[in-house]
């Protein structure tokens, strides 16, 4: 099986540069801005809204997702003021706020999505692939509805039969692939942890298993009939693309 290891796909595609705008240091820090990377994206966090136009100077982002509430400028000014320079870029608003006229101001104003805080780092990441994804596609025709299991041009999520994607993790990322390359047949632990750039003699395989659970766990939620992920005996693992 020719497949690429982690190194490898990551250098495949451009990562989505994402900006966190978060004033709760060790919300972004810890949470927000590790999380992000470990779904494939180049994210960095600042704390206001200074520290966002430096970083615009000598850097430039696909997405800047951004708190309503900042020490220095309101959510809503950046948004407007970001707008007006760059039409294209994504902007996604988090807040705690529930007001329903909020809402309303930021879409208004030229947030293209408004999430409330707290978030999952999970959800936000399939926000962010459905937002670039929107973004890149806007002057191209709608594609034809999928008709099996496949990943998302980024590689870095799963599509359902039906649409419905999945967000993976950097490892989870790898697993897919190496057994979506092998076009239904079985793949070895030992394949699979060198997909991940591990070496299968000192990896522990109950981790391996660990992260397979989690990932059928997560693709049960498709509403596709059965899982693709299976365990095939005294080998490894499948994946069937076909529902």
């Amino acid at each position: 099986m020719s497949g690429l290891k982690q190194h490898d796909l990551s250098a495949a595609i451009p990562a989505l540069r994402v900006a966190i705008v978060e004033d709760e240091e060790r919300f972004r820090e810890a949470v927000l801005v590790p999380g992000l990377c470990d779904f494939g994206f180049d994210a960095m966090g600042v704390g206001s809204a200074g520290e966002l136009y430096k970083s615009m100077l000598s850097r430039q982002f696909d997405i800047i997702v951004l708190d309503i509430g900042l020490p220095d400028d309101s959510g809503l000014n950046i948004v407007r003021h970001i707008r007006q320079l760059n039409a294209k870029i994504g902007l996604i608003m988090l807040t705690a706020s529930i007001e329903r006229q909020d809402r309303i101001q930021a879409l208004s104003e030229g947030a293209d999505m408004y999430l409330p805080k707290p978030i999952d780092v999970d959800v936000l990441a399939v926000t962010l692939r459905s937002l670039a994804r929107r973004l890149s596609a806007a002057s191209e025709p709608a594609p034809a509805a999928p008709s099996e299991w496949h990943l998302d041009p980024t590689g870095w999520c799963l599509v359902a039969p039906n649409g419905t994607i999945f967000a993976l993790t950097s490892s989870e990322r790898c697993i897919v692939n190496a057994l979506i390359e092998a076009d239904g047949s079985p793949v070895t632990r030992d394949a699979l942890i060198e997909s991940m750039g591990e070496d299968p003699f000192t990896f522990d395989h109950h981790r391996l298993d660990m992260i397979v659970y989690r990932l059928r766990r997560k693709l049960g939620d498709s509403n596709c009939g059965q899982n693709p992920l299976l365990t095939s005996r005294r080998t490894g693992y499948l994946f069937v693309k076909q529902p």
